[in-house]
This record gives C-alpha cells, sequence and structure tokens, in this order.
C-alpha cells in the first residue's frame, strides 16, 4: 500500500540508487523553476504542505547489492536480512522505479542550502541524514547505481566530493545535472541564514510524497522494468529510445536462459546503451543536443527495415519496432534475442553507429576528438556541414542514408597511415556525399519540391545499401539513383515557377545558401555566421531608384525583376540601408580601410563602374554559373535568363 510521507522520513534510515533501465537526469530549466515556484509557495507560516507527486519504489536484489558492494560497502552488508550497516544503524535498501528526476532535483537543490549553512552542527546533521555516513569513508544514501556514468559525476560534482574519481565520460545528463547545480546556486546567492534555514525546514518537513513499494505491493512477480516503462508515459515520457532499452532488458530477464548467461547480456545492453548516451550528449551545447529518437529512428531504418516497407511503414517504425520486432507477446522466438551472435552483432552495430552518426551532426568536432577512430577527409566534413545546414531542414532525411553509406564504407584507424584502398573507398564517399547535396538543391531549393520528395524511396535504400552496397531498385546503382532517376523531373522552367511564387531572388529558399557557397568560393572560407542579404537597386524606393537611371526606365514589372534578381542581391555582416551605387562603394572601401567585417563578394562590386541592367545580368550569370559548374547542374542557364529577364 501506498503512504503518504515527508520528504525527511522517506531518507530515514533508507538508501536509494537510480537502476540501470531508467533515463538519466532530463530536467531542464522549465521543470527546474516549476519546483521553484512550489517552494515559494509554501508558507511556513500557515502550516502549508505541498504534495510533490509519487515516489515508486522496490526492495534491493542480491544483483543490487553486489552493484553496492563496489562503492565499498562490501564489508558492511548483510546478504541475509538485505540490509545495510553503517555505524551501527541498519539501512533498508531501495531502487527508485519512479521518481528520480524529483528526488535528484530536490538533492541538489539542498546540497547547495547545506553548503550555506554557517552551523557545523546543523550542516553535518543534514549531510548524515540525506548524503553520506562516514563509515571507512563516505557511504551515499543516495545515486546512481555505481556502473552509471552519472554517479561518480553527481557524487564528485554536483555533492562536491573529491574523494570520489573524475568522470571522464560527460553527456547530456551530467550537463543537465550541472545546469541544476548553476540554477539553484544563483536562486540561493545572497541568501540570509534565516532564509537557508526556512527553505531547508520546507524542503525535509513540508514536501510530502505518496511511497508506493512495488516488492510489498505485488511481491515478485511483477517485471520492474516494465513497470517502470508504464509509469513513464505520463509526465515527460521516455524517449523512444529509453523505451527499447527498457524493452531489451525486460526481453533479455524472460529468456530461457541461465542467470550467467542473462547478467552478461544485460550488461552488454548496459554498456552498449552508456555508449549511446555518450555520443548522443558528447556535445554539451545544448543548441546542438542530439535527439534520441532521430538516432533511433536512423539505427531502426538501418538495420530492421526492409525495401518492401512503404510510407506509412517508415512513418510508424516505433509501433513496428515495439509490437514486430521486440513484441512482448514473442518472447523465445524473437530473431534478434534469442542467438547471441545476432544480438551482439545490432548491438555492435548500433554502437558503431551512434559514432558516426555524431559525425554526421558535428563533423567538424571530431578533430579534436580521440575516440573518434575513423579516416575522414575535408570535403566529407565539408559536405556533412552542408547538408545539415540546407535551409528549412530540406532533405535533412537524406542524413539517415548517409549513415548506412558511412557504416559501410568509412575506414577505420588503426594507425595514422591510410591505404590507397582506403583513399579511393574516401574519395566514394565524397562522390555520395556531393550526389546527396546536388539532390537537395535540385529537388528542394531550385525546384521547389515538398520537403518529403523522394523520401520513401530513399528510406527503402537504406537497409538494402546496408547489407549488399546496392539500391532497393535493381539493375542502378544508389549513386546513379541520386544523379539520375531522383532528379529527372528537375528543369528550369520549373525552377522560374517557383521563383515567381514569391519576389524571385530575393526571397527565395535557397538565396543565403547560395550566397554563402559563392562567398566561399572567392575567399576559401567557409561562412559560418548568420548575414543579411541586401539589394543593390531597390524598386520600391523612389528616391533611391532614381539614381539608378538605366533601370529606372523600364516599366514596373521590369524594375521587379531586376530588383529582385541573382546579380543585385549581396550578402553582408550586418544590414544595409538603401543607398546609390557609389554610397555601396564608399561603404566598402571605408570597412576596408578599418578592418571591419566585408566579404570578398561584397569587395566584388568595387569591380563595377556603375550599376546597369548589363551590370545585374552580368552577375547573376557569374553566379548561376558557379552553381551550375559546382553540382554540374543541367547546363540550360539560358533558358532561365531568357525566361526571367526578357519574359
Amino acid at each position: 500500500m501506498s503512504e503518504i510521507l515527508p520528504f525527511k522520513q522517506i531518507f530515514h534510515n533508507k538508501i536509494f540508487r537510480i537502476p540501470d533501465y531508467q533515463r538519466g537526469y532530463s530536467w531542464e530549466e522549465a521543470q527546474l523553476d516549476d519546483l521553484w515556484a512550489d517552494l515559494s509557495n509554501v508558507h511556513l507560516q500557515n502550516n502549508a504542505y505541498h504534495f510533490t507527486g509519487i515516489l515508486t519504489i522496490n526492495n534491493f536484489s542480491d544483483y543490487d547489492f553486489e552493484n553496492l558492494s563496489k562503492e565499498g560497502f562490501e564489508n558492511l552488508i548483510d546478504y541475509e536480512n538485505k540490509q545495510v550497516k553503517l555505524n551501527e544503524k541498519y539501512y533498508q535498501a531501495y531502487n527508485l522505479v519512479d521518481g528520480q528526476q524529483r528526488l535528484t532535483t530536490i538533492l541538489i537543490l539542498l546540497s547547495q542550502l547545506c553548503q550555506k549553512l554557517k552551523e557545523s552542527e546543523h550542516q553535518q546533521k543534514i549531510t548524515e541524514e540525506y548524503f553520506f555516513i562516514n563509515n571507512l569513508g563516505n557511504k551515499y544514501l543516495f545515486g546512481y547505481h555505481v556502473d552509471v556514468p552519472s554517479h561518480n559525476y553527481l557524487i564528485r560534482e554536483i555533492f562536491e566530493d573529491e574523494s570520489y574519481g573524475i568522470e571522464d565520460v560527460e553527456t547530456l545528463y551530467t550537463y543537465n545535472l550541472d545546469f541544476a547545480k548553476g540554477f539553484f546556486q544563483q536562486k540561493l546567492e545572497g541568501w540570509s541564514q534565516n532564509n537557508v534555514k526556512d527553505l531547508i525546514t520546507k524542503i525535509t518537513e513540508r514536501l510530502l510524497f505518496s511511497v508506493l513499494n512495488l516488492s510489498e505491493t505485488a511481491g515478485s512477480n511483477l517485471d520492474i522494468s516494465m513497470v517502470f516503462e508504464t509509469l513513464n508515459f505520463r509526465g515527460k515520457q521516455l524517449s523512444g529510445l529509453e523505451r527499447f532499452k527498457n524493452r531489451v532488458l525486460y526481453l533479455v530477464s524472460k529468456q530461457n536462459f541461465g542467470k550467467t548467461q542473462i547478467l552478461a547480456k544485460r550488461n552488454s545492453i548496459n554498456k552498449t546503451w552508456l555508449e549511446i548516451y555518450k555520443w548522443l550528449g558528447r556535445n554539451p551545447n545544448p543548441k546542438k543536443m542530439m535527439d534520441d529518437d532521430a538516432f533511433l529512428k536512423a539505427f531502426w531504418l538501418l538495420y530492421f527495415s526492409n525495401e518492401k516497407m512503404v510510407a506509412s511503414d517508415f512513418k510508424s517504425y516505433q509501433k513496428i519496432l515495439f509490437e514486430k520486432d521486440f513484441d512482448l507477446m514473442n518472447i523465445h522466438n524473437n530473431q534478434y534475442m534469442m542467438n547471441p551472435i545476432e544480438l551482439r552483432k545490432w548491438l555492435n552495430c548500433m554502437k558503431e553507429s551512434v559514432i558516426l552518426w555524431y559525425f554526421i551532426y558535428n563533423p567538424y568536432e571530431v578533430d579534436q576528438d580521440p575516440d573518434f577512430r575513423y579516416h575522414y577527409t575535408s570535403n566529407i566534413q565539408r559536405s556533412l556541414l552542408r547538408l545539415n545546414s540546407f535551409p528549412f531542414g530540406y532533405g535533412r532525411y537524406m542524413l539517415n542514408l548517409i549513415l548506412a553509406i558511412l557504416v559501410r564504407l568509412l575506414p577505420q584507424k588503426e594507425d595514422d597511415v591510410i591505404s590507397e584502398e582506403q583513399e579511393q573507398t574516401l574519395f566514394t564517399i565524397e562522390q555520395f556525399l556531393w550526389a546527396a547535396e546536388r539532390h537537395n538543391i535540385m529537388c528542394f531549393l531550385l525546384n521547389g519540391n515538398k520537403t518529403n520528395y523522394n523520401q520513401e524511396a530513399t528510406f527503402r535504400d537504406i537497409n538494402k545499401y546496408f547489407r549488399t552496397g546496392n539500391a532497393a531498385e535493381s539493375g542502378i546503382s544508389l549513386k546513379d539513383q541520386l544523379l539520375k532517376n531522383r532528379v529527372k523531373h528537375f528543369t528550369w522552367k520549373e525552377v522560374i515557377r517557383n521563383l515567381s511564387l514569391g519576389n524571385y531572388f530575393y526571397t527565395w529558399d535557397g538565396i543565403h545558401f547560395i550566397l554563402k557557397e559563392y562567398e566561399e568560393d572567392l575567399s576559401g572560407n567557409m561562412v559560418e555566421r548568420e548575414i543579411s542579404v541586401n539589394r543593390i537597386y531597390p524598386e520600391e524606393e523612389m528616391k533611391i531608384r532614381t539614381s539608378y537611371k538605366d533601370i529606372n526606365r523600364l516599366g514596373v514589372a521590369k524594375k521587379r525583376k531586376y530588383s529582385y534578381a541573382l546579380g543585385n542581391i549581396f550578402m553582408s555582416n550586418n544590414s544595409q540601408i538603401l543607398r546609390d551605387f557609389n554610397a555601396h562603394k564608399i561603404r566598402i572601401n571605408n570597412a576596408i580601410n578599418n578592418n571591419n567585417i566585408i566579404y570578398e563578394s561584397e569587395k566584388e562590386l568595387l569591380n563595377y563602374y556603375s550599376w546597369e541592367t548589363t551590370d545585374i545580368e552580368k552577375r547573376s550569370r557569374k553566379i548561376l554559373e558557379f552553381l551550375i559548374n559546382k553540382w554540374q547542374l543541367p547546363n540550360s542557364e539560358n533558358i532561365l535568363f531568357e525566361e526571367y529577364f526578357k519574359g
């Protein structure tokens, strides 16, 4: 039965550990703000309480006690009575099945409050009740199981106990722990001792929890990992990747193998997910956070999909994963679980895939990463960044195919020496990536196709290419699919139609892309910062446009086309005011003389004596020819200019 208990009673003579099937610490600023608001609304003078939520726990198993012994508890555990003796007191040990996010957060806050206490006796009392008992070293009452990398990080970096070793593996979860600590440090800055003590009282005496011990409620017939999966469909849901780990652990526990074999499989699964989360959270920049389920889908496409699937299958991939591939009703005949070789094979593939998935999203971060042991080239890095950077996510689904290409082809490093065969393989990868870029430019930027255009066909290729090196459609290579079949609908007339839907090139989806690429071609430097897009001749500004006499003599429709032509548009570091052409040149020269940021494509404007229709046409052709030559587009740009300027 569940009971309502205050926080201090929850910790009375108890040890808690967060088990391996749990997600890591995932609370962010929004959840921290909510908890802080709840505490602020607990008024001690009104004898107010706050119900914080449900804690679901279960008793330690022998396996859990074995893990605890690795933390220095080995001579303190009474296995017969399933308890731990610390300084002549007996403690009961529990796994947190649900509620670890709340409990972890409250303890992070309490640790910061404890540090602010000036009375050493009060500080020691809080420490011994909620954090650790000193018994031949600090024995922590709360934490992760020892093999989870967040455990050392929580105790050393968050609770600030330097007797624990430095955690080499930092993930998004450890970033979240550190963020929570900083959040509360900022909130408590400048607090008086009375305020600190009041908040400690609120936490320890006025926060109430409903505590449910599953071991007492359901005996030993309930599988705890499945309870965890069910409970976590409320609140902040488990990601599909977290749920998948939990499902695999559950299926392993139900197989007809001996205890030793099951434990070995469980360790392999946990180590695989440890590696996965190490790489998904490797870049601590929250703006570059890698999505759990994007990787899960990429791996499902790679390993579990097939070339006969259709769009509806790809859309409902998690349904297929959980109700077919890893079905609860087919435990003993599961092809991916029963055969130890097959289990090891897809787990190893998953570990390799996440490293290359990280490379796809962070192509330059691997330069200084000793754990990334693959050969690659600067062209591969640039292509990966380009494929990630298409506007509005155009062609992003292509990254799933890129994963299959890299898993199959990218050579691993045995040493710094690269063979001729490996160099040829890297060149093959470069060609694939270039073909993917070209596909995205032709389909999405120029032709204006919808974002899912060719997605179904591409997804069908992924598993087939991973397994065989061939495209799903027989008789044609994957490279030819990208270079020919998937772009055979492209026409320059369709490009004109796409441009005419807005203000021609000025509001074209690809304008930032092509201006940056053109600048990179001129300067040799990649443009990583945001840019402003400007026009030289402004058809709508009467006072300025009269200085461009050659263009201004045209009719309204023609003036508009020249104003929004590719050659009339330039990029700059900051948005530029409308001005006559001489004023533009003065601005550019001043920027050069003052060492301000000025792009080569802006400097190029200094080569023009004046700004007339022929200049706009000439510059338009030059930029477009660059695009056509770089990606070998169908060379019929004359149609484009005849339609655009003469039509």
